[in-house]
This record gives C-alpha cells, structure tokens and sequence, in this order.
C-alpha cells in the first residue's frame, strides 16, 4: 500500500469514527434535552407524595422522605441541565475530543507498561507482564475507589439533606435534645467565647462541650453517674453534685467565670429555682414564641461570685 492509499485509508477511517461519535453525540443530545425538560416541568410536589408513599412507619421517615426526594429531583435537575451543554461542546468539535480521547488512551497504556518503546518488538518477561498488569489494576482501582466515594458522598449528602441543608453542624446541633439544645443557644448568647464555665448538672454535657468551644465546661461528674448511660425523657436518674455540694477546694482547682446549674429529672429540679434566672426564662419564651412558657427544668446561669440574674 502507497502512502497516498495509506493516507486515504486514515482520512475515511476518521471521517467514519466522527461520523458514529456524532451520532452517538446527537441521540444523546436529544435525549437528554427531553429527560431535562420532563425533570424541569414535573413539580417537586409530585416528586414528595411519592415518596411518601412508599416510605417507611417510622416517626422520622416520611419527613426524611420528602427531604431527601426534594434533594435528589434537583440533583437530577441540575444533571440534566449541564449535561446537554457538555455534550454540545463536544459534539461541534468531535474530531478534537477524538483525538484527546485517543491520545490520552495511549498515554495511560505506555505510562503503565515498564516496556519501553525500543523493546516493543522483543517478547517481554513475565515480570514485564505481571508489572504491566499490577499497574493498570491498580489504575482501575484507584478509579473505581473514585467512582464508589463519589457517589457514596452525595448518598449521604441526600441522607442528611432533611436536616442540615446548607446548613453546618454548628448551627443544627445534630442528636441533642431541644433542651440541651436551648441550653446551648443560651449560652452562647451570654458568655464570651474564652469563657470558663463551672456546671453543676445531671446531664453528661458531652456535646454541650463540643458545641460551645472554645468556652471551657468544668463539670465535677457524680462518681455513681460516670459510667451511666442516660435513657431517653430521663427515664434513668443521673446522680450529680449541686453547687453546693462543691467543697473550697474543689472550687480553688477549677477557675471559673461563671457557674451554671442545669437539672433536668424530676428529683433534682426545684421548682422554686426555675423562674430565677430571668434573662434565661426570656430567651426560652423567645425561642418557643411562648410568652407564658415554663420550662420544666432548671437553667441559673451567674457570674462567678455573683447572684443569678
């Protein structure tokens, strides 16, 4: 074969790949025009009932159905939007992305292959072998690695999409209570960040420490309640110390700006205590948009040898 056929052959054999990669190219194209116009015009409203329909009995998964239908339907949306713009790029320069495609093809087989270029032609080793193969399995990993974390991520991202949204830990304070989570909000409106606070509580307080960094709780655990796990609406009583109950010393060993008594069993909460922290008793009210509210638990946040306020 002369060049010139040779060269002939190359040009029709090109002509005929962006051919079919043009077609391929324009079905795509038009399908996905169709499937994002459906997306677009079905209401999100459709979407939900659906998917309440079919969710489970649980007190949470019909709430967590409609979030996460919702979360996915714009998902889909929003695929469906770029996709064709991507498709239309590639499509009026398909002989180019053949090319890269090609190019890059090649690039992944040498850099995986220990031959080199002037060793092509001798049978290789099957070390060489075993090499090659050992490279380019563990390319297929990394990208299926890829390609599972990918869609892994946005599976939980959708999980979570009913509660956080755009929204950080930080200010959705995920598994905590609507007290623990009051008591929170509240001290972060009075307290300044470098805060050190002395508590005396029923309560472990262990997020109640994560979330209020870089304040400082200081909490004299009850040696009976350290290795308690708490039950669900203080079915099992945490025995704590009361402010009173901290001795000179134990006060001397924990610097502090403040002190704050939170008690929240039916054992330890003192309902002539409740009403006396008024700043508290205003937040509370606020929050609930319940001007008459009175919290069953005792909240008295003072500064360090004052008076509750």
């Amino acid at each position: 074969m002369t060049n010139r056929q040779s060269g002939r052959a190359i040009r029709e054999s090109n002509r005929s790949g962006n051919f079919i990669a043009q077609s391929a190219c324009l079905l795509l194209l038009t399908g996905s025009i169709l499937v994002g116009a459906f997306v677009w015009l079905l209401p999100v409203e459709v979407v939900q009932q659906w998917a309440v329909n079919r969710a489970g009995t649980g007190p949470f998964d019909r709430f967590e159905a409609v979030g996460q239908a919702e979360f996915a339907l714009w998902l889909v949306r929003f695929f469906f939007t770029l996709l064709p713009v991507v498709i239309w790029y590639v499509w009026t320069d398909i002989s180019r992305w053949r090319t890269w495609i090609v190019a890059v093809w090649h690039g992944l087989s040498a850099s995986t292959s220990p031959s080199s270029t002037a060793d092509i032609t001798v049978h290789r080793s099957f070390s060489d072998r075993a090499r090659t193969i050992g490279c380019r399995a563990a390319l297929t990993a990394w990208m299926l690695l890829f390609a599972f974390h990918f869609i892994h991520g946005i599976g939980e991202r959708m999980h979570e999409w009913p509660y956080f949204r755009f929204n950080s830990g930080e200010v959705v304070l995920p598994n905590i209570s609507d007290s623990n989570r009051a008591v929170i909000r509240y001290l972060q409106h009075e307290t300044p960040p470098n805060a050190r606070i002395l508590v005396a509580s029923d309560q472990k307080l262990f997020f109640l420490s994560y979330y209020l960094r870089p304040r400082t709780l200081l909490h004299r655990m009850h040696p009976d309640s350290e290795h308690v796990i708490p039950l669900k609406d203080q079915q099992r009583r945490l025995n704590a110390y009361r402010l009173t109950d901290l001795t000179e010393s134990d006060l001397a060993q924990m610097p502090h700006d403040y002190t704050l008594e939170y008690f929240e069993h039916p054992d330890l909460v003192d309902p002539s205590q409740i009403l006396d922290d008024t700043n508290w008793i205003s937040f509370v009210r606020q929050r609930e948009r319940n001007p008459r509210l009175i919290p069953q638990y005792v909240v008295r946040l003072r500064k360090a040898g004052g008076t509750p306020r």
